[in-house]
């Protein structure tokens, strides 16, 4: 997908305006600004880097109008599919990050949006998506084909790996799961920058194993290996692991985490990451 032109210091305000709304409760004063700032942005990568913030309702909305307008004012094509592409993404994150009704109603509206797009011979970004969607679905089998499909040479490979080991999870395969994504791990060396964000999710995915295994002590160690973030890394953190294992009461491991994901990201206080994850 084509890289956002985010300058370094338009990276740090849309981190800082996401954090206030994930973890500050400051949505209805944030989120405005954050639209003016991303709005010149409909194709970049930028959905990662907002993903915490789109559990807020306003948020969500509002990127939503943002890359719908993209869509419907954009001239060149390429560049109106890749907004809309953006809106399943972000109806996809809305579904992961909610429950009940309203992860139901992301859900359906990531498949509709997908739907509005015409298929193009061996299309792997359509591909990934329906997989995505297939996942949350619980239709394992669908999304595992479809994922094993797409060609290393088209998507950072450990990005995948991560969720092929995430969907074996899901599907009670959780010795497969720990297979792949150690596999997986071993490939990547989590110490330069393209590799960063495969690493913190293949990390994130196999703790999450771990959990689901019951071994606690490894599942802490993953969280805290997958801290090796860099600041041009145009994505988000994520916290679920985090709060797995502090609702299992290992509060040191949570706290280095904490520790460590608030010293890369100085956008983000200790207090208030530690108030969205701690029980």
């Amino acid at each position: 997908m084509i890289q956002p032109p985010l300058t370094s210091s338009q990276v740090s305000a849309v981190q800082k305006l996401v954090n206030q709304i994930a973890y500050e409760g400051m949505g209805p004063v944030a989120t405005p600004k954050l639209l003016l700032l991303i709005e010149d942005f409909p194709t970049g990568d930028i959905v990662g880097l907002l993903y915490p913030a789109l559990a807020e309702d306003l948020t969500y909305r509002g990127i939503c109008s943002v890359l719908a307008e993209a869509w419907e004012t954009l001239e060149d094509e390429p560049k109106k599919r890749l907004a809309r592409l953006n809106l399943v993404r972000v109806h996809l994150s809305r579904a992961n990050l909610t429950s009940g009704s309203v992860s139901r109603r992301a859900l359906d509206n990531a498949a509709a949006t997908l739907d509005s797009l015409p298929a193009r011979g061996q299309d792997w970004e359509l591909i990934e998506l329906k997989a995505d969607i297939a996942v949350q679905r619980a239709k394992y089998s669908d999304a595992l084909a479809a994922y094993k499909r797409i060609p290393v040479t088209t998507r950072p490979n450990g990005e995948i790996q991560a969720k092929i080991g995430a969907t074996l999870r899901l599907d009670g395969r959780l010795d497969e799961s720990i297979a792949v994504l150690q596999a997986a791990i071993k490939r990547e060396s989590g110490n330069t920058t393209e590799h960063y964000r495969s690493w913190h999710e293949l990390q994130q995915e196999q703790g999450l194993t771990f959990i689901a295994k019951g071994d606690m002590s490894a599942a802490g160690t993953c969280l805290t290996s997958s801290a090796k973030l860099s600041k041009s890394s145009v994505f988000s953190p994520r916290v679920d692991l985090a709060i797995q294992l502090a609702k299992r009461g290992h509060q040191g491991v949570v706290k280095t985490y904490i520790a460590m994901i608030t010293t890369w990201n100085s956008n983000i206080s200790e207090p208030s990451l530690s108030k969205a994850i701690q029980p």
